[in-house]
């Protein structure tokens, strides 16, 4: 019971905190306002998080999560074909990131405060991304459709290559053509991959 009012209080505050960064964006956000917001006092808030930068990685860290669940049930989708699986990975979160953009005025703040920090908080689930992508190349070796020989290389490849396409600065001025520009990357690594199987080597 006490381990679930636990949980209860984190993800209170977790809310209250997401809620106020992405209207008012990290430095104009305080502890004290999140304790107002999610009802518990500043003490509380710091036997959960050590401190605000601590807070915003826990945000930016379920929202890694939530993406690895939904790669995870793509990369199981037996109706998808290998080039599907892969756009459908690598867009997903990059188009969620600028849609909370749109919606919330202090996303961009936030993401632009906690980037010297991101790199080594979030590495685990950088590796798990690269990890389900690469079950994915394996599955096309598997089938005779890809020949990749370091699934693993190639998945961290993919994942480098669509890199410029985050908030807030993308590398292409449309938004909306992210997922077409993103397909195509794909698209080219595969036919790269199908040529080597083709190819045998």
């Amino acid at each position: 019971m006490a381990r679930t009012l636990q949980g209860d209080v984190r993800t209170k505050i977790l809310d209250a905190a997401r809620d106020r960064m992405h209207h008012y964006g990290f430095k104009k956000t305080t502890i004290d306002e999140v304790a107002a917001d999610a009802g518990v006092g500043k003490g509380t808030v710091y036997l959960y998080f050590e401190s605000k930068e601590d807070i915003a990685l826990a945000i930016m860290a379920h929202f890694k999560e939530v993406n690895i669940e939904r790669m995870e049930e793509v990369s199981r989708d037996p109706g998808r074909t290998i080039e599907n699986k892969l756009t459908e990975m690598l867009c997903r979160q990059i188009m969620a990131a600028h849609e909370s953009c749109r919606q919330n005025p202090g996303s961009i703040d936030l993401i632009l405060s906690m980037k010297p920090h991101v790199q080594m908080r979030l590495r685990p689930y950088f590796e798990q991304e690269i990890g389900i992508i690469a079950s994915v190349l394996d599955e096309g070796n598997r089938s005779g459709l890809l020949s990749v020989d370091d699934t693993m290389l190639a998945a961290r490849s993919l994942k480098h290559m669509v890199s410029g396409f985050w908030p807030p600065y993308p590398c292409t001025a449309d938004v909306n053509r992210i997922e077409e520009e993103i397909g195509a990357i794909v698209s080219l690594a595969v036919t790269g991959m199908r040529r080597c199987s083709a190819l045998g080597q």
